[in-house]
């Protein structure tokens, strides 16, 4: 079977990326990867035939050659597009009749911040120029937003679409495009899980959606003598307390960071598509105090200490319980790993992906 990924970019920095570079790694076949940039950490196999198109590397269709593109389309007996947002490339990709798309976030059907309010709730409207004229207050901008996913979103027609999580397949049926595959990204978990660490840890995007002001500020209201490390890069890395900020770090060190801390705190203000880091962190033992937001109830109900959306004084509550508690979180890291050994595998996730290839390569 001859395979083509198109992505956006080829990074260790993300969930996205590094889910791609998983199934990119696993799977099998003949391999060829075509992308907008390449980080310079990344090693791939010898053997996977990687170009670049550094046009794919943006949110704009800004009318790139496709000419090395389309020449590949026609050799291949299976496309699988990631993160890729460029209206013409994705229906370049659909029109081979081959296509699988992972559709990762709210972009082909949500103009504005992860389908979530100004107010920090969920946003339950179709995508309208009335309707989300409350996030995107500039008439100018939110028309060409608007325009953008919908070209997006109309270029999905036709394609298989793979989701991590059964919100994002409800949202997409809502948006016009039902039967959304669901296939989780592979988590391996540890050997055996953690006993419980010291410290409580945030990993992710320093972005305003991700919740960090969130994290800092419940940990604050804890009162607790626990440390808080937040690992990950982004805007507002300038604005954390002396002593939190771990920047970025690799994925292996960072599993070994998730180990050795008490808790993961997962804050979200916007509706999270699956939650990646998470999973990772139940997968060592390591018990999350989650914000029920988007797919966290995919996970969330092993392991974790679930606090409503925005509820700073319910997280602080949760990381006192834990921090005076080592039975209670050796008794959630515990659950939390059982489940990802049994939902999360790459068993579970990867073989129903190779089925799916198998399905659309036939159906041509």
């Amino acid at each position: 079977m001859r395979i083509l990924y198109l992505s956006d970019r080829l990074s260790h920095r993300g969930g996205a990326p590094l889910h791609l570079l998983d199934i990119i790694h696993a799977a099998p076949g003949e391999r060829r990867v075509i992308t907008g940039k390449i980080d310079s950490d990344i090693q791939l196999d010898p053997n996977i035939h990687v170009e670049t198109i550094p046009s794919l590397n943006s949110n704009k269709d800004n009318n790139p050659d496709l000419s090395v593109l389309h020449r590949a389309l026609k050799t291949a007996d299976v496309v699988h597009v990631q993160n890729v947002m460029i209206p013409s490339v994705i229906k370049a990709a659909v029109e081979t009749g081959v296509a699988i798309v992972t559709v990762q976030d709210h972009r082909v059907f949500c103009p504005g911040p992860g389908r979530t309010l100004p107010d920090d709730t969920a946003c339950t409207q179709p995508m309208s120029d009335i309707a989300c004229g409350t996030c995107l207050p500039d008439d100018a901008y939110r028309k060409r937003m608007l325009a953008t996913t919908a070209a997006r979103k109309e270029a999905l027609a036709g394609a298989t679409l793979v989701v991590l999580s059964r919100y994002m397949a409800q949202e997409l049926s809502k948006a016009g495009l039902p039967g959304a595959h669901i296939i989780p990204p592979p988590v391996s978990a540890a050997s055996s899980p953690s006993e419980p660490g010291s410290g409580f840890l945030m990993a992710s995007r320093l972005v305003q959606h991700k919740g960090v002001d969130w994290a800092v500020d419940a940990w604050r209201r804890s009162a607790t003598d626990h440390p808080l490390k937040i690992a990950g890069t982004g805007r507002l890395s300038n604005g954390l307390p002396p002593g939190v900020a771990l920047g970025w770090v690799s994925r292996s060190t960072l599993r070994e960071t998730m180990r050795d801390a008490r808790a993961l705190l997962f804050p979200s203000r916007w509706q999270e598509p699956f939650g990646i880091s998470a999973v990772e962190a139940l997968a060592e033992g390591t018990p999350v105090i989650c914000m029920n937001t988007g797919g966290t109830p995919d996970w969330h109900d092993h392991g974790c200490i679930v606090v409503p959306p925005g509820d700073v004084d319910a997280m602080a509550d949760a990381i006192r319980r834990l921090a005076e508690s080592p039975a209670t979180a050796s008794t959630l890291g515990l659950a939390g790993w059982e489940m990802v050994r049994e939902r999360f595998g790459p068993e579970h996730a990867l073989e129903p992906l190779w089925t799916l290839y198998a399905a659309v390569a036939a159906s041509a």
